[in-house]
């Protein structure tokens, strides 16, 4: 058998390891862009509800310069949710751009090395197949 081959196994094992240490940079990258967007979000919503409490308190003043006021405290809620908008979009687009790099590279790795990819498929299907099959006996 293939795998059996101490040279095949050990470039199995080493394409393996890069997949792996791909994955987690790119579950990385995902849980860093999620974790720094929540805490904005929160500050983001906090505040919009400040604002429309704020709006509220004029509005029912019922003065002009109240509703200006209200207009303007909008039109600054407005430009707030653009700009965590804009950075979410930014955020989103860093991961698509890290995880299409790590596309990229793992296409490059297959190209060069088709007969690795190959048995680095197989093998996972092994791993998977043997997960699958433990979890079914153990139901």
């Amino acid at each position: 058998m293939l795998t059996q081959n101490p040279k095949v196994r050990k470039e199995i094992t080493h394409l393996a390891d890069s997949a792996d240490s791909t994955i987690r940079r790119i579950r990385h990258a995902a849980r860093d862009t999620r974790d720094a967007a929540g805490p904005i979000s929160d500050e983001v919503k906090s505040l919009i509800s400040q604002l429309q409490h704020t709006i509220e308190v004029l509005a029912s003043e019922g003065s002009e310069q109240s509703l200006n006021a209200g207009r303007r405290l909008r039109a600054r809620a407005s430009e707030m949710t653009e700009r965590l908008r804009a950075q979410a979009e930014d955020g989103v687009s860093q991961v698509r751009e890290r995880m299409d790099g790590a596309v990229v590279h793992a296409q490059q790795r297959v190209a060069e090395s088709p007969l690795k990819a190959v048995g680095l498929a197989a093998a996972i299907g092994a791993l998977i197949g043997l997960m699958l099959a433990t979890r079914n006996h153990r139901e």
